[in-house]
Order: C-alpha cells, then sequence, then structure tokens
C-alpha cells in the first residue's frame, strides 16, 4: 500500500524526524530493524504551520539548483551506503539510486546547459537538512539489518519529501516542465520499491 505525505505536513517536521531516527539508531541492536525503520520515519500525523519552508517563489534557476542537488545527493548517499548494506535487495536498491539519480543529474546539466539556466540553490533549502540527516544517521552504524532499515527509511522520507514539493513548484522554463514531469515517475517508483523494502525488513522475507 503506497504511503503518501499528507498534504499539511512540513519538511521541518520531516528533517527533525529523520534526524531523531539517526539518534535512536545508534543505540539499537543489529537485529531490531522494526525499531529502527519505525523511528526513521517521519510522524505523518503531527500538522503543522510551517510550509512557509518552501513558500517563497522560487525561479527555474533555484528549481534546477534544487534538483540538482537532491539528483547528486541520493547518488552519493548511495555509493557511501553500498560497502554496508546487508540485503541483496536494499544493495540493488542502492545501486538503482546511483544509476538512475546520476542520470537525471546528467540530463538536468545538459538541460540547463541548452536552456541556458544557471543553477541556484535558494536561500532557504529544503533538503539540506534531511540529507544532512541521513549522512550523520548512516556514518556510525555498523553494518547489519538495522543499518539497512536506516538507510531505507531515510530514502523514503527524502522522496517523499521530493515528490511533495515537485507538486508545489512548476518552473517557467517549458523545457524544464517536461523535465520535471518526466522525472516524477522515476522518484514515484524509487519510494514504491522503497516503501516494499521498508515492509519487508520489518518482517517479511528479504534476499
Amino acid at each position: 500500500m503506497k504511503r503518501m505525505l499528507s498534504r499539511d505536513i512540513t519538511l521541518p517536521v520531516l528533517v527533525a524526524s529523520l534526524a531523531l531516527a539517526g539518534c535512536k539508531g545508534k543505540d539499537k541492536a543489529a537485529g531490531d530493524t522494526t525499531a529502527a525503520s519505525a523511528m526513521a520515519m517521519p510522524d505523518t500525523t503531527r500538522m503543522g504551520a510551517a510550509n512557509g519552508a518552501v513558500a517563497a517563489p522560487l525561479s527555474d534557476a533555484n528549481i534546477a539548483g534544487l534538483l540538482d542537488e537532491v539528483n547528486v545527493a541520493d547518488s552519493t548517499l548511495a555509493a557511501a551506503a553500498l560497502p554496508k548494506l546487508s540485503s541483496s535487495d536494499v544493495r540493488n536498491f542502492a545501486k538503482m539510486m546511483m544509476g538512475e539519480h546520476h542520470g537525471l543529474h546528467v540530463k538536468g546539466l545538459q538541460l540547463e546547459k541548452a536552456q541556458n539556466i544557471t543553477p541556484q540553490i535558494p536561500a532557504m533549502d529544503p533538503f539540506k537538512a534531511a540529507v544532512e540527516a541521513e549522512q550523520s544517521a548512516l556514518r556510525s552504524m555498523a553494518k547489519g539489518k538495522a543499518y539497512d532499515s536506516t538507510y531505507i527509511a531515510h530514502e523514503v522520507g527524502i522522496h517523499q519529501a521530493v515528490l511533495e514539493w515537485a507538486q508545489k513548484n512548476t518552473p517557467q522554463n517549458p523545457a524544464l516542465q517536461e523535465y520535471l514531469k518526466a522525472a516524477g515517475p522515476v522518484i514515484q517508483r524509487h519510494l514504491d520499491k522503497g516503501l516494499d523494502l521498508e515492509t519487508k525488513l520489518a518482517g517479511g522475507p528479504m534476499s
């Protein structure tokens, strides 16, 4: 069953929940995959009024910059996690992140050059803290099922956040619009796979 973010959930809530997950994950035994996964996920029941995190209108340069950021982050996070991932299913997921987000990044760079768009990260970066929270959570964890669960839970959260953000920000440039439209199903497929792996890590069969 797909589990999408509430329209009212905010990115700060996501970031705070992911950061808490990283702290809790360090205290869990390697085999406590259910607890690690649950703690790493954002609490979607908590409402907030901080949608101002992405409320300011974004230019095409801002949108391009954020797309570059998340594509680079997902591919590099996967590369960093891969040596410590133990499940073959999760390892395959990480390899997909490396390949497909790198591919999206290359296409984005080509589009920026063709359309004369200079990417620029906005002052209010909605993804930086979530990326750093994943890096921090995984950095000191040992290889094992808890590590796999924490990696997947953070990836689910980040992909949910990107999809929500994309729905709220439409580029002016038609080519950038088409790029974002084409990237949507790829990110959704990553989210669906992450949710499936999360269920398996919580008790279902794993490879």
